[in-house]
């Protein structure tokens, strides 16, 4: 999947390439969790659907900790804020 600045596209092609990124995400790891683990072996935090609750998203660290969290984006896309909802 080719990577695109989306700070320089329309909303509407913003929610495409989200949409397209989505399917791609599901398609190149089709419920595989290796990349997940191999990423938490090199220490880095993955995130991932609560298989439980597929409306919430998980962090996960490399120690094991596990949080749900929740994604709030700018009104102008230039930036993010992560917000833990609860820990696991």
């Amino acid at each position: 999947m080719p990577t695109q600045d989306v700070n320089n596209i329309s909303p509407k092609e913003q929610q495409q390439y989200f949409d397209d990124f989505e399917k791609w995400i599901e398609t190149e790891f089709n419920g595989d969790d290796s990349a997940a683990e191999e990423q938490l072996k090199a220490g880095h935090v993955v995130f991932y659907e609560n298989d439980a609750n597929p409306d919430e998203v998980i962090r996960e660290f490399p120690d094991g900790r596990r949080e749900v969290v929740q994604t709030v984006i700018a009104e102008d896309n230039s930036s993010y804020e992560i917000i833990v909802v609860r820990e696991l």
